[in-house]
Order: structure tokens, then C-alpha cells, then sequence
């Protein structure tokens, strides 16, 4: 009974002291189970255990539930006069004289009469009567509701959802292995840690094949946590409802995490309150009203997956009616809710990141202020570090200043000078001072000194170059202890993918976590990811990513959210996908102020923010991430995209001076050359590439792949802009198959647009069609989602907002009647928004608009 030995306990000391029991409980809570280990337990304690269990379908015959059990002799059917005193008897002889306890499973489906001589029973006797009924169920005097005059006394245990730790070891102890933190997660947060749910999504996804052993070893999860297999189980939940409660139930999943006074329009308080004593919704606080949520989430994907459409179309045009044109039309509800009610939600979710932080910050200072020792000024300074440079400067000031740094073991003492050093480098800029920190206490922590030699280098890497010969400084020597190996191999990890030895970083993590498996290292973890990706290996990467953004969003933890923000940000840039990085960045930037912590990583969120805006032509937005940059004087870092000049780049392309731009990355990928950092500098060049291609950049980005091979990815996308520059249309075929393969997909659209344009031009309908097929292929394969293949939008930003969504039509293979349909508009005006756009961007047919923007803009 992992997770309810306290309860347990409690209820046998209860049982022991004669008192009775209710043991309260939604669906797959677990009361079952609580009531075998319970029952079990009292019987191994020398007491007479008589077990019985409510049968729905009995309910109307009287003594159904007794008789089964087997505890009395009932009498034949000819008999049946004077029955309930005959059975009462027996029952008070089997009770009678020795230690005896009643369980009743299921009290909720018990027949009238067996509970009527149960009830007598325990008035004449004071036997402990243990029952089992459902939450949100009133302890009525009877199953059924009837009114009594008294009632007994008892004592309620509630089966309350798992923690996530308890639920981890079910889930491990289950499936006979281990599950990786992640899955964990995503497992609890679907079921709301109700353990009967959890094991039915872990049944029901094994089945599917989208729970497996990785490697053969820990079981992971691939794709969302629904089947098919799940329906019964959920309506098994839902089935004992009345109308209004399910119509309210699916109504709220609908519309996403409403506000109260929205759901007040379309659900009484009768039925919230109904609901919320099954623990069917949750009341969130949140500013400037409270927000209602479906619990647990597996209902809203039930809901999701399995929509009856008359019943959809009903509760849509319901809630379309009600609130009228302030939400989504009935259609768009039916599609789960628009704008206002994401923004609503990732209002709330970034609320809840501060004030958690804020709590933790609080806690911090409580420990600190009591006790000042290096241990406590560690934790207090981390936890500040995330509140931004301006916001948290003086007030680190002041812990290092009263903080004895020798107040501890050599252990604490390396950590506390580790951070002191990199908010030093980091946080205020002084490079040499942090340098200098870490060279003079060093000597002075014995073997543990090296922890601090790893953080020079790794400072030194990002913010200056690559020190030479930094293998045989972060070598792992034998001997050492643990906390120094894997502070070594971190380093290594950090400094072998920053200068693009990928595979070598990847075995240092692999190293980290057989050291250490318990432990999340979450930036080595998104480096390796991102080394992943890179190296093509773009499934594996691309999942852990977005695994690990979940897995900080359900613990609430602001800087493992940041963290994976920036890596999850990368992984959506790869592929193109962009769907849902604007509200990524979104809830990122709004969790507060600019945070130096972890180096590099509000870089990249504002980078890719620019990057985002760029491709949709949104110049004031990319105007508002450049300023944002210089006015919390944000530092970049050395990995991809941690560069501003990628904003100074997008708003130079925007402002149409795309040869400056291309200029601004070259310049910026040279630098990064110089300093060592060849994975960000590769990918800079490839970048001016895009925006303007010249013979000599191509050679000259080939030689620095050349210099770091392990970036497979980024040599197709060479391959790709070689291919478009010598119009070889072979070569551009294999390069697009290549980068599709590699997750690349938003290039691997622009190869093969870029092929249909070639084959319009020559009147080749065959190779046409086939670079169509090809295109196609990538967006089924990516579940229909939208791909982007624009990054730099030098010609697009010519375009208005109408005539930049008309040529989107025209390039997905829309006529002139289907683009006037979808927009709502007449044909003779799409037929001039097609001649302008044309004209802009000087091609000569309409089949060429879609390659012309692909051809020139590249890909995210």
C-alpha cells in the first residue's frame, strides 16, 4: 500500500479502539485495494473479519449482499417470515464475544435490508462496521438515501490522490522497471495521481506501443498519453451522472480552464457544487478571478477523442449563444477554444512559476537569515539569481558579504564559490573577477578544487573562447569523488558541444547519468538533447526536450521551465515547427524579469521570439524583442542562437536590407570561430547563407563544417543551399529526403517547393507533381501540423497582412474560388491580391509564388 501506510495505520488503530470507519474515495482511488490490505491486516491481528460487498444489480433483493457473503444461514424461500430477525441473530452470535469487524465494499450498491440488520447490529453489539462508499456520496443513514432518526458515529479516511513520488514506485512496481521521470510525470499530471487511472493509461498505452522499454531498459512514453482502451474506463466515471453535470463537465473542458463568472453563465451552483464534491473540477486561484479546471485531465482528453457530434454541436452552440461574441463562433469552440482562453491559461501557469518562486525565495531567506553558512547561501543566491541582475543585485551583495565562506565542508564550500563565480561572470559581467575568484580558492579545497577549474573553463567558453587543451583539464581522473566527476563531466558536456564534438558530449552525459541516475542535471541534459538533434538522432531529441519542458511545468520549477523553454524553443526552430513556440516565448518572457541564469538562456528566448516575428513579417514585434534586449542589457552566449546579432540580423532582412543582415550574421559567425564555439558559428553562417547566398560563403561554411563533422543536420542543410545554387535538381531532392530524415523539416518543405518551382519553370508536370508528393509527405507525416519554411522574410515583409495570407493559400495549391471561400472575400478581389503579390515579388506565374518565398527565405 504504497502511499497509504499512514492511513492504514490510523484505521487499524481505530478499528482496535472499537470505532467504525468510512472510507471515502472517487473511481479508481483505490478503496478496493485500502479495504483488502486493511482487512487482511485486522485478520492476521487474531480478529474475525466478515466481508461483504454491495452488488448494484441486487440492490432490490433484500439480505442479497449477506446471503453471498456466506456470513449467516439464511432460510429457504418458503421460509421468508420473520427473516431479518433470524438473520440479525445470526449475525449478532457470529460478532458476539470475540474481536469481530463488519467490511462493507461498496456500500453505495448495498440492498436496503442487508444494511438495515447490519446497522441493528452494530447499535445491539458496538462491532466496528468499515464501509466503502464513493466520494461526493453524503453518509446517508442508508444506500439508498431513506431518512433516519440517528445516526452512528464514524470516522472518515480519505483515499486521497498518490503524490508523485508514491505514484513513480506503483507505476515502477507495475510494470517491473523503471519509468523515466518525464513519463512520470506526464502519467501523474494525466491522472491527477488517482492510482486506478494511472495504471489503466499505463495498461492501455503498453498495449498501444506508445509505452515501451528505451533501449531495453527504462520504460518511456511515446506520443500523448491516450487509447482508445480508456474510453470504458472513464465512463465508468462518468456514467452515474445526471445530465447537467456531464453537459457541465464537457462544457468546461471545452472552453479550457474558464473564469468562474464565465462558467456561471452556462452551469448552476447546484451542479458545481455537485461536481466539486466528486472532485470532478478544481477551483484555481488566479488574478482577477478564480479559473475552473476539469480534473483529472484524463477527462479532457476523453472528451477530445471521443466527442459524440450531436452532443458537440449542442453544447457549442450553447455556449456560442450564452456568451455570445466575446468567445470563439460555435465552430471554433468545437475545435477547443481560441486565443483568450490560451492566453487565460498560460496567464495563470506563469503566475503560478512566480509565486511558487517567490515562495521558495521566502524559505531561502528564512534558512539563510537564521543560519548564514555557505550551505544556506547557496540556495538563497540560486533562487535570487532567477529574479534578474537588477532585481536581485543587491541583495546577493549583501549574502556574500555576511556569509563566512568557510562555514562549511570543502564540499559546500566549492559549490557556494561555483555559484558565487558564475553570478560574478554572468550576472554582472566581470569576467576577469570571476576568473580570479575561482583561481584563488581552488588551493584551497583540496581535490574538490577541480569543480572550481571546471567552471573557469566553462565561463571562459562561453563568455571569452575556448581555453586550449580543456580535454586534459576536465579529464576524470580515477579516485576522485563523486561530486567532482560529475561536476567534470558537466563541463565537459557544455564545452564538447559548444565546439561541436557532439558525440563525444553525448557519451559524457550518458557517463553523468550512470553516475548519478537519480539526479536531474537539467542543462547537461538539454545540451545532450540538442546534441541530438544536431547529429541527427532528431526523435530522441526532439522528445526529451519536450518531455523535460512538461516534467518543469507540473513541478513548477522556474529554472528547470526556463531552461528547457530555451531548449524546447531550439527544437521547434529545427523543425519548423512554430505552432506553439509563440506561446512558449509568451509564457516565458512573462514569468519576470531577465534572469542572467542559466548564461545564454534568455538569449534565446528573445532570439527566438525575433526569429518567430521575422518569418510572419511582425516588425514591430521583432522591434520589441530588440529593445528588450538592450534595455536589460541582455548577454548572449556561445551555443546556437544564444547570438543578438540573430535579432539585429531579422530586423535588418525586415527592414529590407537583407545583404546588412546577412553581413551582421557572417561578421558574428567569424567571431564565433575565432573564440572556438563551431556548432553556433556553423549555424550563423548557414543563416547569412540563407539571406544571401554567395559562392564564397558557401566554401567557406563548408570548411568549418569540415572542421566539426558531427553536425550531420547542418551539413545537409549545406548540401541543400549548394544544390539551389548550382540548380541541380538530383542534388536538391537528396538533400531535402536528408533533412526530412533529420527533423529538418521546415527546409526540407523549401527543397521541394523550391523543385516544384524548378519544374513549373520547365513545364515538367511529372517532376511537378512529384516535388508535390514529396511536400505533402512531410506535412502527413507531421500529423497535418503547419510547417514553416520562412525564417528571414526579406521578401514576404513586402507583402500587406491580406496579401501575405492569400499567398500563403496560393502556395498550399489553392484556386482563386477555394482562397475566396476560406477568407470570405469575392474572387475579382483575391485575383488582384494574386496580381500585386506577383508583381512584389517579381515571378511570373502563380505556381512560382510558393517557391519564390521558400527559395529565398529558407526555413526556421
Amino acid at each position: 500500500m504504497r502511499g497509504r501506510e499512514r492511513s492504514l495505520a490510523k484505521a487499524i488503530g481505530l478499528i482496535e479502539s472499537g470505532r467504525s470507519i468510512d472510507v471515502v474515495g472517487a473511481r479508481g482511488s483505490g478503496r478496493s485495494a485500502f479495504f483488502t490490505a486493511l482487512s487482511t491486516q485486522m485478520s492476521e491481528r487474531g480478529w474475525s473479519v466478515l466481508f461483504i460487498r454491495g452488488v448494484a444489480s441486487l440492490r432490490a433483493s433484500p439480505f442479497a449482499a449477506i446471503a453471498l457473503a456466506g456470513v449467516v444461514q439464511t432460510p429457504p424461500p418458503s421460509r421468508m417470515d420473520g427473516v431479518a430477525e433470524r438473520v440479525a441473530h445470526q449475525l449478532i452470535e457470529r460478532v458476539r464475544d470475540q474481536r469481530a469487524v463488519i467490511f462493507l465494499d461498496d456500500w453505495n450498491d448495498l440492498d436496503e435490508s442487508s444494511w438495515g440488520v447490519i446497522e441493528y447490529v452494530r447499535g445491539v453489539t458496538g462491532v466496528p462496521v468499515v464501509i466503502s462508499r464513493l466520494l461526493g456520496l453524503r453518509a446517508r443513514q442508508t444506500p439508498s438515501g431513506l431518512s433516519a432518526s440517528t445516526m452512528a458515529h464514524t470516522s472518515a479516511i480519505d483515499m486521497l490522490p498518490l503524490r508523485f513520488e508514491d505514484l513513480d514506485d506503483v507505476i515502477r512496481a507495475y510494470l517491473g522497471g523503471p519509468v523515466d521521470a518525464a513519463t512520470s510525470r506526464r502519467i501523474y499530471a494525466k491522472s491527477g495521481g488517482n492510482v486506478g487511472l494511472a495504471l489503466a493509461i499505463v495498461d492501455a498505452t503498453v498495449r498501444d506501443g506508445r509505452l515501451n522499454k528505451l533501449d531495453g531498459d527504462v520504460w518511456t512514453a511515446v506520443g500523448e498519453l491516450w487509447s482508445p482502451a480508456l474510453r470504458s474506463v472513464v465512463e465508468m466515471h462518468l456514467e452515474d451522472l445526471g445530465s447537467e453535470a456531464r453537459d457541465a463537465v464537457e462544457i468546461i473542458a471545452i472552453i479550457g480552464n474558464p473564469d468562474l463568472e464565465t462558467v456561471r453563465r452556462l452551469v448552476d451552483w447546484e451542479t458545481l457544487e455537485f461536481l466539486e464534491e466528486r472532485a470532478m473540477i478544481a477551483f484555481v486561484r488566479a488574478v482577477p478571478s478564480n479559473l475552473v479546471s476539469v480534473i483529472p485531465p484524463l477527462f479532457v482528453s476523453y472528451f477530445r477523442h471521443e466527442p459524440l457530434t450531436a452532443r458537440r454541436i449542442r453544447l457549442t452552440e450553447r455556449i456560442a449563444a450564452t456568451l455570445g461574441d466575446g468567445f470563439e463562433s460555435a465552430e471554433g469552440l468545437g475545435e477547443w477554444g481560441g486565443a483568450q482562453v490560451s492566453e487565460t491559461r498560460d496567464a495563470l501557469f506563469a503566475g503560478m512559476l512566480r509565486e511558487n518562486a517567490a515562495t521558495r525565495r521566502l524559505v531561502a531567506a528564512y534558512e539563510w537569515e537564521k543560519n548564514p553558512t555557505v550551505r544556506t547561501a547557496t540556495g538563497y543566491i540560486a533562487v535570487l539569481s532567477q529574479s534578474g541582475q537588477k532585481q536581485s543585485a543587491a541583495t546577493i551583495a549583501r549574502v556574500l558579504a555576511e556569509t563566512d565562506a568557510h562555514s562549511g565542508d570543502v564540499a559546500s564550500r566549492a559549490e557556494y564559490c561555483r555559484l558565487r563565480a558564475r553570478w560574478t561572470a554572468y550576472g554582472l559581467g566581470d569576467v576577469d573577477g570571476a576568473i580570479a575568484l575561482l583561481d584563488s580558492e581552488a588551493a584551497e579545497l583540496s581535490s574538490f578544487g577541480r569543480i572550481l577549474d571546471a567552471t573557469r573553463i566553462s565561463i571562459l567558453a562561453d563568455l571569452r573562447s575556448v581555453p586550449t587543451g580543456f580535454e586534459a583539464e576536465l579529464d576524470v581522473a580515477d579516485g576522485l569523488p563523486i561530486p567532482v566527476q560529475l561536476a567534470l563531466l558537466e563541463a565537459q558536456v557544455h564545452v564538447l558541444t559548444l565546439v561541436g564534438r557532439l558525440r563525444e558530449a553525448q557519451g559524457a552525459f550518458r557517463e553523468l547519468r550512470r553516475l548519478d541516475p537519480h539526479r536531474e542535471r537539467f542543462e547537461a541534459r538539454i545540451l545532450a538533447s540538442v546534441a541530438q538533434l544536431a547529429s541527427g538522432a532528431f526523435e530522441t531529441g526532439y522528445r526529451d526536450l519536450l518531455n523535460g519542458l512538461d516534467e518543469a511545468r507540473g513541478a513548477l520549477d522556474l529554472d528547470a521551465f526556463r531552461a528547457f523553454s530555451c531548449g524546447a524553443a531550439y527544437a521547434r526552430l529545427h523543425a519548423g515547427d512554430t505552432q506553439e513556440l509563440g506561446d512558449l516565448i509568451d509564457v516565458a518572457l512573462s514569468t519576470g524579469a531577465l534572469a542572467p541564469l542559466p548564461p545564454g538562456g534568455r538569449a534565446m528566448i528573445l532570439v527566438a521570439g525575433a526569429m518567430l516575428a521575422a518569418g510572419r513579417g511582425q516588425v514591430a514585434l521583432c522591434a520589441k524583442y530588440r529593445t528588450l534586449a538592450r534595455q536589460e542589457s541582455v548577454v548572449g552566449g556561445a551555443f546556437p542562437g544564444q547570438s543578438l546579432a540573430w535579432i539585429d540580423a531579422a530586423m535588418a532582412t525586415l527592414e529590407g536590407r537583407p545583404e546588412d543582415g546577412a553581413a551582421l550574421l557572417w561578421d558574428d559567425a567569424l567571431s564565433l570561430r575565432r573564440r572556438g564555439a563551431l556548432f553556433a558559428a556553423q549555424l550563423g553562417m548557414l543563416a547569412a547563407i540563407e539571406i544571401s547566398p554567395t559562392p564564397e560563403r558557401l566554401a567557406e561554411a563548408q570548411r568549418v563544417l569540415d572542421e566539426a563533422p558531427d553536425t550531420v543536420v547542418l551539413r545537409a542543410q549545406a548540401d541543400y543551399h549548394v544544390a539551389v545554387a548550382n540548380r541541380d535538381a538530383s542534388a536538391l531532392r537528396d538533400a531535402g529526403v536528408a533533412l526530412e530524415r533529420y527533423g529538418r523539416f521546415g527546409v526540407a518543405v523549401a527543397a521541394y517547393r523550391t523543385l516544384g518551382g524548378w519544374a513549373a519553370e520547365d513545364q515538367d508536370r511529372a517532376a511537378e507533381a512529384e516535388a508535390a508528393r514529396l511536400e505533402r509527405g512531410v506535412v502527413t507525416r507531421r500529423g497535418n501540423r503547419p510547417v514553416n519554411a520562412i525564417r528571414f522574410a526579406a521578401d514576404a515583409t513586402r507583402l500587406t497582412k491580406r496579401e501575405r495570407q492569400v499567398a500563403d493559400l496560393v502556395a498550399a495549391g489553392m484556386n482563386n474560388q477555394e482562397i475566396a471561400s476560406t477568407l470570405v472575400v469575392s474572387v475579382r478581389t483575391v485575383e488582384s491580391h494574386v496580381y500585386r503579390i506577383m508583381r512584389k515579388l517579381e515571378v511570373g506565374s502563380r505556381e512560382l509564388i510558393g517557391p519564390r518565398l521558400a527559395g529565398v527565405n529558407g526555413s526556421a
